[in-house]
Parts: structure tokens; C-alpha cells; sequence
């Protein structure tokens, strides 16, 4: 079943800028549900937070609003990320955990700016990010605080990926408190649990934001650190300051050796996914190479 959206030169209704989410499952390394928006009878299932923007960021490109601000930024010769969408043969419910709607009105400094409205109750909050979204949504379904201020524990990370699903995972992280963030032998939802390094993090030093040499922040030394790559990608997060309530930074990408500014949390999970994306095609592609060539050489003997 296709999923049918507003046309780029039809007139957005107000109608066309809400999204439905019956949430299912929340909790430090799932996040679950059904999207539904405009008509479309069909629900489009998700499995993690970064799927269900990754499905938000493709309808708005269909309607054509709300409009980038800026070009997002990726690591070169890394493929577009995946926006085909997962059609459940559900039609409009309520979430079993909870049911709220998304509207996003801008999307400045590389990222969403919007509200969160409760079913039930009404309540509407702002957020000025998708790294605040997250924040809201710990807050309410976990009892987890929104941090306000900025507070410098770590602002350096390394992340190993093992497998990688449209943003669960299997892999770990470096250099990074067990309290934070863990390894993990199961897929998670990175996006969620990566949220939770970015929340302690932060740099108080505002200055340093000027005349910065990027090509320096992050060195080969510091990510030999890493000790031990992914099977799909290994990258070293390095975190210089935060505004509009998400961050700004550097990520170096180890295999691909390649080293990239982000202005959002947004812009750095999806370099994150594209490299990731690129290298499980690459490798997808190498065993098929070698199976075939396998093949050809048992039938010549």
C-alpha cells in the first residue's frame, strides 16, 4: 500500500501539519507505535525515534513545509537516507502507553520546532528541537528531569556499531559513565539512548564557539581511543557547545576518515545513519561478491 501525501504545490491545511502517534511501548531503549497523518486511513509503524522522524522528515518534503532553513549536512559519498515508510494494517487507534500529537511549525538551526499535545488532557508543550522532544517525553512517560543547565560532565564520546536498523542498533559506547549510557548486546533505539550522552554534556565556555579550528578538535589520537571499531562504523562525538536547545559540535567518522561539523542532534545522528546505511550496503555487497565467487570457483572444480 502506498502512502499518499499533500503535493508540493497544493495549499497546507492546518489539518496537514498534525501528526497522530499511538505510542506503544517507551522505555530507556525502545520506543514503539503507530504514525498516522491527514487522511491516510493506515497507520505507519515505527520502532525507534529516529524512524518515526525519518517518516515526518519525508512528508514534509512531500508537502513541502515546513521548509529547511539550511541545507543538512552529511558525510561525503554516503547515501540518502531511507524514508520508505512501514504501512500497518492498523487504522486511527489510541497507543497502548500513550497517545499525543506532533506539530512542527519550523525547522530552524537544522532541526524541528513545534509542540507536543496530549490526548487527554490537552496539555500543550514546546520544543525547540528534537533533542527536547526526547527530554519531554522522558519526562512525562519516565519521570526523568529535563536538565536546564548546562552541566560539563563529559563532552566526548566514541560509538562502535555492530548492526544497525533505521536507528536500533547493537554496539557500545566508549569513554562514557555506565550511569549514562551501557553497552549493548540487543538493538536499542540509538537515537534515544545517544540522547541521554548528549543530555550531560555541554560546554560553559560560550567563547570557544569563535575562531574555532575544527580540523583540530577531534585528533587521530584521541580517536585511537576507540578501541574497538564496529562492524559497520566506529565514531568519536566531540560536544563544543549548545544552543537552541540541541547541541553543536564535531563527529569524525573513523573508517570513512572523515571529520564533520553538526549544528543539531538531528544533523549528527543522521551523518551517523548515512555512513551507517552506506557501509551496511558496502559490506552487504562484499558477501555477496564473495558467495558468488565462492560459487564460481566449487563449479569449476
Amino acid at each position: 500500500m502506498k502512502i499518499m501525501t499533500i503535493g508540493r504545490m497544493s495549499i497546507v491545511r492546518n489539518a496537514d501539519r498534525y501528526f497522530t502517534i499511538a505510542l506503544d511501548e517507551y522505555n530507556d531503549n525502545k520506543m514503539r507505535g503507530l504514525i498516522f497523518h491527514n487522511q491516510n486511513m493506515a497507520g505507519v509503524a515505527f520502532e525507534s525515534f529516529f524512524e518515526l522522524m525519518l517518516y515526518m522528515d519525508g512528508v514534509f518534503h512531500e508537502m513541502g513545509y515546513p521548509k529547511q532553513t539550511v541545507q543538512v549536512r552529511n558525510f561525503p559519498d554516503t547515501d540518502t537516507l531511507d524514508k520508505s515508510a512501514k504501512v500497518s494494517n492498523e487504522t486511527e487507534r489510541q497507543g497502548k502507553l500513550a497517545t499525543f500529537r506532533l506539530f512542527v511549525q519550523y525547522c530552524y538551526h537544522a532541526s524541528w520546532q513545534g509542540a507536543i499535545i496530549w490526548e487527554g488532557n490537552e496539555k500543550r508543550e514546546q520544543f525547540d528541537s528534537e533533542l527536547q522532544l526526547i527530554q519531554i517525553l522522558d519526562q512525562k512517560l519516565c519521570g526523568k528531569r529535563i536538565i536546564t543547565q548546562k552541566q560539563q560532565f563529559i563532552n566526548t564520546c566514541h560509538v562502535a556499531i555492530e548492526s544497525y536498523e533505521r536507528g536500533e542498533i547493537t554496539g557500545n559506547y566508549q569513554n562514557i559513565p555506565a550511569e549514562v549510557v551501557e553497552k549493548y548486546n540487543e538493538p536499542v533505539d540509538f537515537a534515544k539512548t545517544l540522547s541521554d550522552f548528549i543530555k550531560f554534556s555541554g560546554y560553559e565556555n560560550e567563547s570557544l564557539k569563535y575562531g574555532l579550528n575544527y580540523g583540530q578538535m577531534i585528533s587521530s589520537d584521541a580517536c585511537n581511543l576507540c578501541r574497538k571499531g564496529g562492524k559497520l562504523g566506529s565514531f568519536s562525538i566531540k560536544i563544543l557547545f549548545c544552543e537552541h536547545n540541541t547541541c553543536q559540535g564535531i563527529i569524525f567518522w573513523r573508517e570513512g576518515r572523515q571529520q564533520v561539523a553538526f549544528r543539531s542532534f538531528k544533523e549528527m545522528f543522521s551523518m551517523i545513519a548515512s555512513a551507517v546505511e552506506s557501509s551496511k550496503d558496502n559490506h552487504s555487497k562484499t558477501i555477496s561478491h564473495r558467495t558468488h565467487t565462492s560459487l564460481i570457483a566449487s563449479g569449476s572444480k
